[in-house]
């Protein structure tokens, strides 16, 4: 193999793996942003659950679809129209 054939190969090796950790780390960014949304829904129906426990007649329903609706929200997946008053969410 000549010189330049090495320095060639090389370069390439050093782009690949250049390339490579730039992909890890944007999967590691989307990861703890996926963690983060996980603590947050499991936050949010920890809290449900501990006032349904505690005194289900207590509860508002109404606080409850809010609760709701601030999880969908946050996943983007808000229907687009409340199935209760048929009123747009958007």
């Amino acid at each position: 193999m000549s010189k330049d054939s090495n320095c060639d190969n090389f370069q390439s090796r050093v782009q690949r793996l250049r390339s490579l950790r730039e992909k890890l780390c944007t999967q590691s960014s989307e990861w703890a942003e996926a963690f983060e949304f996980r603590d947050y829904v499991i936050d949010e129906l920890q809290e449900m659950h501990t006032a349904l426990a505690s005194d289900p007649s207590g509860v508002d329903p109404e606080w409850c679809m809010e609760k709701v609706e601030q999880i969908l929200s946050r996943m983007s997946a808000l229907p687009e129209q409340d199935a209760t008053t048929g009123e747009d969410n958007a």
